[in-house]
């Protein structure tokens, strides 16, 4: 697509420079800078939208540190989530065959352009046949006789001539005409313009550039053959050949060109040579083209920081000595790194043993925190920091060696909820049997090696393609060397994006719904468990990596709540062993929508229920007292609600969701509920009924629907028949 977008930029600038020659330069007489124009004009065209210059514009504005504050706030679903249950479950299996327009027209494109091009070796080698036997007179111009076809024409310094149509003091006329033709090199101006054609075949304008620069050969060599056999005699012979046709785009025919306007030009008045000046009007329009094609202006906001000796740096390398090195005032430890004559404010909570104070340091900043604060459980800040702290990738010494790092570990494959391994990768290789049969496929994605033996399972398929992006599912993978994994049972592999797949039945079946959704082994019906530190939901994420031995997850564009917060980030690591998370580039919504904070750097202490950001700090969880309250009153309230159906039963991973199908029964104390089909939900104690019953006592209810709240024992009816 930018190929298709970069022609389209070149037809563009054709369109504006042959407008200013039409418009002002077409009826001059400087006939070899016109030439020159055409020419270098259609190459400008070509270059200008591929060049890429960046302008920075300074845009000042003043930091005024207004803080955003979220409020604390109580998380809906405490119980604990599973991880990576989430990752499939919107994903529809099916494959829908859509047609890629953008490769399409890309190769319907190249398709025509080739064959143009084929098109003009063709015309080029017919046209060097007819040039065998020739004779040379003493101008250097080879005589070609030729009485059929394309006569009294040029191709660089053959001329082809029909001399029983010519007398001699025509044939002297038309030699020295094709002379000049010859001598400036016409022809290699028709060999370039036979060519961009064939790139620009879909732009009118290119073929208008074409009889201009045919028209301006012409005027050329009229111009100089007239001034030595004079314009009079030089017009009738026009006259006497202008029957004469061609169809070979590649010569010169002496009167191919519009005669009327040839010999009109004849008799034109010569342009002064003050007109020339009129060539540096073309200038602006070049300058124009340049500044809209090939700059891109970029607007930098320089933050006024006052008090802050750093306001200026955000990234890079800074390279000076250490003079101080404490404990940050909201926890981890900080040094200062005097540079250039600034102090900067580092990080150096994992390293901050390996340097000491006099030493001479290069720290790679990536990250910039300003304003953390620390806050009591009553949202009362006891401590924050007063200047920006500067987060490095790498620290190293001043000749070069390494102290510290910031490592992400790469994993060949992520467990999902039900155990199933999944792996984003390329494929390598594809071997088939004589038949066509696929026996292996090898993907790799640059560092982890994975083996597919799917041999026994008899797959045929013309799709796949070595390069080809894929999503795939396996169990039952051997570590075969340091980075290799080889598998007999791959589950399901994925094109992406999502073009076509081919898979395992049995193996998907036992792992995966018809819909996509993961299974999971069934368990008894327990009373639901409210954790005091709840684990994060991952709502959706473009890519995954996971590190199995530390439980670390990476995701990048990630979207996930934490208890009743959204947070949505381009760069997110999940340490599941600490309970930490950290995020990057990223918004902090609160589920009610009330609150938002936006910032490059935050970090989460789901231990405690806390976290930092670059403009503030705060609390996302309620009190551990009001958890462990809640957690007994649904417990109490889990113990007396009992449930059968006849059809199924099931249960979301955490078990507060469970769905009953199939004259499904619900009781609580004397309450009885029943429908085709039930919803307990035990975090929000709700009852969603389908086709409901509602009886108690002597009293009984009927409705299409009813929601029924465990907690006050108050239901709400939808399309009710009260039989009493």
């Amino acid at each position: 697509m930018e190929s298709l977008i970069y022609l389209l930029k070149v037809t563009a600038c054709t369109v504006l420079f042959f407008g200013f020659y039409l418009l002002v330069l077409r009826k001059l007489t400087f006939f070899k800078i016109n030439r020159f124009y055409l020419l270098a004009t259609l190459l400008l065209s070509f270059i200008i939208p591929a060049l890429q210059f960046e302008v920075k514009r300074e845009v000042v504005a003043v930091n005024t540190e207004a803080y955003t504050e979220i409020p604390e706030i109580k998380p809906i679903n405490p119980g604990p989530v599973q991880l990576i249950q989430p990752v499939m479950i919107m994903y529809d299996p099916q494959v829908t065959s859509q047609v890629d327009w953008s490769a399409t027209v890309s190769y319907a494109y190249v398709g025509v352009a080739s064959l143009l091009l084929l098109i003009c070796l063709y015309r080029l080698f017919s046209l060097l046949k007819h040039t065998r036997g020739y004779t040379k007179n003493n101008d250097g111009l080879k005589l070609v006789p030729k009485t059929k076809g394309f006569t009294n024409c040029s191709f660089f310094n053959y001329v082809f001539i029909d001399g029983d149509a010519l007398n001699a003091a025509d044939l002297s006329v038309l030699l020295r005409h094709e002379q000049v033709h010859a001598k400036q090199y016409h022809s290699v101006d028709k060999i370039i313009l036979m060519v961009f054609k064939s790139i620009l075949w879909f732009n009118p304008i290119v073929y208008l550039y074409d009889k201009a620069l045919e028209q301006v050969h012409e005027y050329e060599a009229d111009e100089i053959t007239s001034g030595d056999f004079g314009s009079q005699m030089y017009a009738g012979l026009l006259l006497k050949l202008a029957i004469s046709k061609s169809d070979m785009p590649l010569i010169h025919n002496f009167v191919k060109s519009p005669v009327k306007a040839r010999i009109k030009m004849l008799f034109h008045s010569k342009s002064e040579n003050m007109k020339k000046l009129m060539y540096l009007l073309a200038l602006p329009v070049a300058l124009g083209l340049f500044w809209l094609f090939a700059v891109q202006v970029v607007y930098a906001q320089n933050i006024k920081d006052q008090g802050k000796p750093s306001k200026d740096f955000y990234e890079g390398t800074l390279k000076g000595k250490v003079i101080k090195i404490e404990k940050g005032v909201i926890g981890g430890y900080t040094f200062d790194l005097l540079s250039d004559g600034k102090v900067y404010l580092i990080d150096a909570t994992g390293f901050k043993d390996k340097i000491k104070i006099g030493d001479e340091l290069a720290a790679y900043i990536t990250a910039k925190a300003i304003n953390f604060k620390k806050t009591d459980k009553s949202g009362k800040v006891i401590a924050q920091t007063d200047k920006p702290i500067y987060f490095p990738t790498k620290i190293t010494t001043s000749n070069g060696t390494l102290i510290y790092e910031q490592k992400i570990e790469k994993h060949a494959f992520i467990y999902e909820a039900n155990k199933a391994r999944s792996a984003s990768s390329k494929i390598k290789s594809i071997q088939k049997s004589e038949n066509g049969k696929i026996e292996k496929i090898v993907l790799n994605d640059g560092l982890f090696t994975i083996n597919l033996n799917i041999k026994a399972q008899n797959i045929t398929d013309k799709n796949l393609k070595v390069g080809d992006e894929v999503l795939v599912k396996f169990i039952g993978e051997k570590l075969v060397s340091g980075n290799t994994y080889t598998t007999d049972k791959m589950i399901v592999l994925y094109a992406q994006p999502k073009k076509y797949l081919i898979k395992n039945e049995a193996l998907y079946n036992r792992f995966y719904f018809s819909d996509g959704k993961q299974k999971t082994t069934a368990v008894k019906n327990k009373p639901v468990e409210v954790s005091e530190t709840a684990i994060p939901k991952i709502i959706s994420f473009s890519r995954i990596k996971g590190d199995v031995r530390n439980k670390i997850s990476y995701m990048d564009n990630a979207v996930m709540e934490l208890f009743n917060c959204r947070l949505e980030a381009e760069y997110v690591a999940f340490d599941q062993v600490n309970n930490k998370v950290m995020a990057k580039n990223g918004t902090l919504r609160s589920l009610d929508g009330k609150a938002t904070m936006k910032s490059t750097l935050f970090n989460f202490d789901l231990n405690k229920g806390s976290y930092t950001a670059e403009n503030g700090s705060g609390k996302i969880r309620k009190d551990l007292q009001e958890i462990r309250r809640e957690k007994d009153l649904l417990s109490k309230l889990d113990n007396k609600v009992e449930y059968v159906a006849n059809d199924s039963v099931k249960m979301s991973k955490d078990k507060s969701v469970v769905s009953l199908f199939g004259n499904a029964r619900l009781f609580y104390n004397e309450i009885k509920l029943s429908g085709s089909k039930i919803v307990y939900n035990k975090n929000t104690n709700t009852v969603l009924v389908n086709d409901a019953t509602m009886s108690s006592g002597d009293n009984k209810v009927k409705a299409d629907s009813l929601s029924f709240d465990v907690k006050t024992k108050k239901a709400k009816l939808f399309g009710a028949d009260l039989n009493r």
